[in-house]
């Protein structure tokens, strides 16, 4: 590999309450290009109308949670001097200023531009190479081409996506005219061992509603709320407890279907404050235990979760509904795939008899698929470096 910088593009500051499984995400990568021995930057530029305070009202960028939870995230990762939130209506910053993200742009050698968040195109041409990382394979390329929504696909040299049937015989959704190139969510495993007790309840961590079901072809993909309705009564029919940390709005009527079955609900704010705290809940689970996006299921993209990968590096056995990955990865001892309630039960029940051997599969899984060792050179060498 011939690359020495490498600038990220992406939406850490979009998140800031109750959103670091989010900031996990994009900090995979930066912590494991870092580790990699990479120069490596993260840039971000925010509107005004995503500036909010700690109520969601709309402030100031000098003022809002955004930048507070930016500046402290740099702080407790040691990437100071490498961080920018730039604010899209002035020159105010946290980190790097404008004029040093386009003075760094110059020595780039790739500008990963994660689900094409960064928008500035001085800065992007600035790059020698322009990787455009679809992160929500799908719904990218169907608002792209049946909405004509801009998702800011022009203008990059490759393009590269973490759904591994996307464009291929295996999945119907469309490519948004584009060939994509396929990788996995890293995960830097150092940052997920732990020697931490696994806790006795199985969790996961989701956002309801999203942001609504699209069309292609006269089929509707959905979100979460609609395949864990499908699983509503496993917490009645298993012996272990099952908790979601969910985004959910407090009027949502789903919230009391939910409790009415027996599914424990915690709160994002506390559980999802900070990469710590996300980290912590993982770690304080007994395994994951999760319905996928509806869209992934239908679309059989085999997408699968960087947040389930982070589950895996803690040895924490995976229990997860199939978008089609149990074709490449090795699901049935610490990964297990399951298509409906019934099969999802017997899952539930394989790890408890056996748990031991299914957490230390979890472990080799991370290690042999996930491992941001392995995945990040990988992802170099489809950018061409």
């Amino acid at each position: 590999m011939s690359a020495k910088r490498i600038m990220i593009g992406g939406a850490i500051g979009h998140h800031p309450i109750g959103g670091s499984g989010n900031a996990w995400a994009f900090l995979q990568y930066i912590l494991g290009f870092r580790a990699l021995g990479f120069d490596t930057f993260y840039v971000e530029h925010l509107e005004a109308k995503s500036c909010w305070d700690d109520q969601w009202n709309v402030v100031p960028f000098v003022d809002s949670v955004n930048a507070r939870y930016v500046a402290a995230l740099a702080q407790r990762f040691g990437l100071e001097g490498t961080v920018a939130l730039l604010d899209e209506e002035s020159s105010a910053y946290v980190g790097l200023s404008h004029a040093d993200v386009q003075r760094l742009a110059r020595d780039a050698d790739v500008f990963i531009n994660m689900s094409g968040r960064f928008h500035v195109r001085e800065v992007l041409a600035a790059a020698r190479r322009r990787m455009y990382l679809d992160m929500d394979p799908g719904f990218t390329q169907i608002w792209q081409e049946q909405y004509d929504v801009d998702m800011n696909l022009r203008g990059h040299d490759v393009y590269v996506t973490v759904g591994p049937f996307l464009g291929t015989d295996k999945s119907p959704l469309p490519t948004g005219g584009v060939q994509w190139k396929h990788t996995l969510p890293p995960v830097v495993i150092e940052e997920w061992q732990t020697d931490v007790a696994a806790g006795s309840t199985y969790t996961t961590v989701a956002d309801w509603r999203g942001y609504g079901a699209v069309e292609w072809q006269g089929v509707w993909y959905g979100q979460k709320a609609q395949e864990f309705a499908r699983l509503i009564d496993v917490p009645s029919r298993v012996n272990v407890p099952m908790e979601i940390c969910l985004a959910i709005h407090p009027d949502e009527a789903d919230r009391a279907m939910l409790t009415e079955h027996g599914w424990r609900l915690s709160e994002p704010r506390a559980r999802a404050a900070t990469p710590d705290a996300y980290r912590e809940y993982i770690w304080q689970s007994r395994g994951e235990f999760s319905a996928a996006k509806h869209g992934y299921v239908a679309g059989r993209t085999g997408w699968f979760s960087d947040r389930s990968a982070c589950y895996l590096a803690a040895g924490r056995p995976v229990i997860l509904q199939d978008t089609g990955f149990s074709q490449y990865l090795p699901a049935g001892r610490g990964l297990l795939a399951f298509d409906d309630p019934d099969r999802a039960i017997d899952a539930i029940r394989m790890v408890e008899a056996d748990y031991a051997a299914h957490a230390a599969a979890a472990r080799a899984i991370a290690r042999e698929h996930f491992d941001a060792r392995r995945v990040l050179p990988h992802l170099l060498e489809l950018a061409g470096l």
